[in-house]
Formats: structure tokens, C-alpha cells, sequence
């Protein structure tokens, strides 16, 4: 049934949706000549964008700048701050050329019809999840009318950032689970919540309060609004309503398994090992169902697990020996169940919960901002499959919130960024909010092939090669070249300098 899918698929889109081609005046190809199809044959790919080319749009850029994983090839220098256009220039022509026409075919065929109103509003609420992934790489893009026919010039990300609110709000609201004359996606389409449309409403709350809590710093009037609405309209409740991507164990994947084992390219952060142990006096428990040593590495007895350091220019030989994914016996989300093969993390219900607890500390919510804190780790620990005993030791030793409120938030986000772990995306983006937890910098220093100053973190992703070749006229003036579209530009709502830390703290979060 999968294969037919994915030919049937693979047919449609390549008369639907434009290539993935190096030809950005492409990106606006006319959409309508194509006899409509079912919305499922559309959304299954929209849901899936994230494994796209995974290792080059995610594991080579994020990951490594969250500092989750290192880096095992030398050569290999995107974790030294290095842009490569043939990795992470992808990422851009992807989502414009494959996921936005997806969704913007799907709303020229179904839009009229109400018999659509639920399948379109969960397009709605995963296109605002997707456009703030990206969002977050980039910073200011093309968005309105983006795919429609023309160059369009690039918004800022306040103007995007405000939409993306009123969209999830609006999609939220449109989403009627008691109808039962809707169309509904099928369970092997719906590949997060197969048909609850109720977790479909808390995700996308959960997303609009991701959002507004990103804004904390730079707009905290509209971030606390956005945070309450959200909060009231109804966030996950459990780890059952976690948004987790499956992928199938037939056929090729390109995620974590592939570069942390088959292709032996990554190996665990020291950065991640070190908070695995400093944070309670002893190892985190979740570490054995996380990570794993490869068979015949001399370290597999030593009774920790030790990761590389980020950003070497030559990488040691024994980096390998180092810590791994633990595909066998752990995590279920990294182990085969059925025929999911391994989950790709979007959001976790953890991260809500830290969420929650961030936005009470700030006084935004009710709840007590410890309280909320803990049930965080605990809600990590139980998803990861933690004993109850060994999950109430870890949390009766780490620290509770105490001290000024910059010092409980470095507490809650080091907590929020170990619970996030794989998704790296989430990990970097928290710690250019915050400059939480303390990062390195590249062990061999900063690239000086790259565009970030020497001894500062990498705040950025810049655009690709075509986007300014073709685009330029259409940037904002401060980045409408390549010299001058530099990877240490902070973006909106980053806006302190990780070097201004006193005493380990930042004096700008609050």
C-alpha cells in the first residue's frame, strides 16, 4: 500500500508541484494542469518535508549548532560555521518549489468546497509549522503572496511572525470535530495524529505558543497576548499528544540512524554528554536509552558515554569510538516498532510543558513556573521510557528554580534543551533566544572561510546562491549580497550577544 502511495505520489508531483530545480524563476510555475486528486496524495509529502535531505538541510547546520551532535569527517566544515550551498541551499528551494505548492494546490482545488474545512485547516496549522521552521533558519523571506505568480519582496519577521498568529488562530477555530460530513485525512496519511482532530487543535495552540514565547525579549507585549491566547485555547496534554514523524522502515530514509550509525559521519556532542552528567551529580538515566557505543568501540565498557567536541577542522581518528544513537534496546522513538523504523521529533509534549513553565516564571500564566518545571523533566522521562524510580531520583537532585529569574530561566531552558534532544532545530533556536545552556564555541576556532567574526556563534543561515542571484532586488538592503548576507546577523528576536555573559548569566531575557 506504501509503494503505491509514493509512486502515485511521485506522479503527481511531478506534474503538480515544480522541481527541485536550480531555477528560482520556476518556483511560481502555474499549479493548474492537473486534474484534482485526493488531498492525501498532497499532504502525505507536506508532513514528511522534514526528513527531506535531512543530513544536509538539518543534521549539518542545526544539530551541530545545538550542539547535540559533532561532526566525524573531516572536510566536512558547516560545524566550523562554513555555508555550503550544495547542503543547506536545499532547504530554501524545497519549501518554496515542493511543500508551499503543495499546500497552495491543495487550496485552489478544495477551497470553495466546505466539505474540506477540517483537512484544510490542518494544512493550515502544518504550513505555519514549516514556515516557522524555516523562519527560523533564514530570517526575512518572501511570504505574502509567495508562490503566486511573481517576485515578491521579502517580509520582515515581525510581519510574518504577526500572521503565522492569526493563521494558527484561525485554523484552530475552523477545525470542527463533530462534523461528521467532513472529509477526513486517513490514518496512514495523518501521520501524527491519525484523525484525532482534537490533537490537531492543541498542536497547533502548542505551535502559536512556541511561537510567542520565541518573541519573549523583542516583543514581549504581543508574546505574553499570544502566550495567554494559546495557553487558554488549549495546549498538549501528554506525551500522547507528542508530534513525532514516523519513518517507514521500507525504503530509504535520510535521518539520525543513517549518519549516527550506518555512515558513522556524527557522534554524540561533548557539550550534550557533559549536561548528561553535570546536572544531578550523576548520569541522567535517560543517557542508556538515548545513547549507545558501537560494537568494538574501546570506550563501550567504560561506564559513561563520551561525545566529540564540535567543531574540530581535522577530526581526530577516534572520534568514531564515541558515543552513538542507540537504535537497539532504548528509546522507543529510535527503535523499530511495527513498521516505523525511527520518529522524528516535531514537537514534544515536554517542550509545551517547559513552555508553560517559562511563561509562568515570566508571570504571563497561571501555574507555578517550579512545579512546571519538574513535570517537564518528568514528562521527558516518561516518554523516553524512564523507570519511575530512577526518573524521581534524577528530579529530586537537580537543582529546583531559585535565585533571580535570569538565573531560574538558565535552569529551565539547560532542562528544556536536554528534554528537546534530537531535535536540534528547537535546541539552537532556544539557545540564540536565551544564550542558554552555555554552548562552545568550535574547538578549532571559527572558519575563516565562514561569515560569523571569530570567537562568536553562528546566529543565521544565509541565502542561497540563486535566491541572490536572481532575488537580490527583492532582499532587505542590508543582505542583498553574498559578502553582506552574513551567518552572525542576529535575527529578530535574538538580541543579545552570547560574550556578554556575567557570571555565566545574560542580563537581557527579562
Amino acid at each position: 500500500m506504501k509503494r503505491a502511495i509514493l509512486l502515485l505520489l511521485t506522479m503527481v508531483l511531478a506534474i503538480v508541484t515544480v522541481g527541485c530545480t536550480e531555477d528560482f524563476e520556476e518556483i511560481n510555475t502555474p499549479r493548474d494542469a492537473v486534474n484534482i486528486v485526493s488531498p492525501d496524495i498532497m499532504f502525505l509529502p507536506m508532513l514528511q518535508n522534514p526528513m527531506r535531505n535531512y543530513q544536509r538541510n538539518v543534521n549539518l547546520y542545526s544539530d551541530f549548532y545545538a550542539q547535540y551532535w559533532a561532526n566525524t569527517v573531516s572536510g566536512f566544515e558547516s560545524p566550523r560555521y562554513e555555508y555550503v550551498d550544495g547542503w543547506i541551499g536545499n532547504r530554501w528551494r524545497e519549501f518554496y518549489t515542493q511543500t508551499l505548492a503543495e499546500s497552495l494546490t491543495l487550496k485552489d482545488w478544495y477551497g470553495e468546497d466546505p466539505t474540506y474545512t477540517n483537512v484544510l485547516a490542518q494544512v493550515e496549522i502544518w504550513m505555519c509549522a514549516e514556515w516557522a521552521r524555516i523562519l527560523q533558519i533564514y530570517g526575512d523571506m518572501p511570504y505574502f503572496g509567495a508562490g503566486l505568480g511573481e517576485f515578491v519582496s521579502y517580509n520582515t519577521e515581525q510581519e510574518i511572525y504577526y500572521d503565522l498568529f492569526d493563521r494558527l488562530a484561525n485554523a484552530v477555530d475552523a477545525i470542527d470535530p463533530g462534523d461528521s460530513s467532513q472529509y477526513a485525512f486517513t490514518s496512514d496519511t495523518d501521520l501524527f495524529f491519525r484523525g484525532d482532530l482534537e490533537k490537531w487543535k492543541r498542536f497547533g495552540n502548542s505551535i502559536r505558543l512556541r511561537l510567542a514565547m520565541r518573541l519573549a525579549n523583542v516583543d514581549p507585549n504581543k508574546a505574553q497576548a499570544e502566550a495567554v491566547a494559546a495557553v487558554n485555547a488549549g495546549v498538549m496534554v501528554s506525551n500522547d499528544d507528542s508530534a513525532l514523524l514516523p519513518i517507514w522502515t521500507e525504503g530509504f530514509s535520510d535521518y539520525l540512524h543513517q549518519m549516527g550509525s550506518n555512515w558513522d559521519n556524527i557522534r554524540i556532542s561533548s557539550t550534550f554528554t557533559d549536561f548528561l552528567y553535570n546536572q544531578s551529580g550523576s548520569e541522567d538515566p535517560r543517557a542508556s536509552f538515548w545513547l549507545a557505543y558501537e560494537e568494538g568501540s574501546p570506550l563501550a565498557d567504560s561506564g559513561v558515554f563520551t561525545g566529540v567536541a564540535n567543531g574540530y577542522d581535522l577530526v581526530p581518528e577516534s572520534a568514531n569510538d564515541n558515543a552513538t544513537i542507540n537504535l537497539v534496546d532504548g528509546y522507543s522513538g529510535f527503535s523499530p516498532n511495527g513498521n516505523v523504523l525511527i520518529n522524528l521529533p516535531i514537537m514534544f509534549y515536554s517542550e509545551v510543558v517547559f513552555l508553560r513553565a517559562e511563561a509562568a516564571l515570566r508571570g504571563w500564566v497561571g501555574g507555578n513556573a517550579n512545579a512546571l518545571y519538574l513535570e517537564g523533566v518528568q514528562a521527558s522521562m516518561d516518554l523516553v521510557g524512564v523507570d519511575a524510580v530512577a526518573a524521581a531520583d534524577y528530579i529530586a537532585a537537580i537543582p529546583t528554580l531559585s535565585g533571580s529569574n535570569e538565573q531560574q530561566l538558565k535552569q529551565l531552558i539547560t532542562q528544556k534543551w536536554i528534554a528537546n534532544f534530537p531535535n536540534g532545530e528547537e535546541g539552537w533556536a532556544d539557545f540564540r533566544r536565551t544564550d542558554y545552556p552555555d554552548i562552545t564555541l568550535p574547538i578549532d576556532g571559527v572558519s575563516s572561510n565562514s561569515t560569523v567574526a571569530p570567537d562568536t556563534w553562528v546566529k543565521r543561515v544565509r541565502y542561497p546562491d540563486n535566491a541572490h542571484e536572481l532575488e537580490s532586488e527583492f532582499m532587505p538592503a542590508s543582505r542583498n549580497t553574498i559578502p553582506a548576507d552574513r551567518m552572525d546577523i542576529r535575527l529578530w528576536w535574538d538580541t543579545a550577544d552570547t560574550k556578554t555573559k556575567s557570571g555565566g548569566l545574560m542580563s537581557s531575557n527579562f
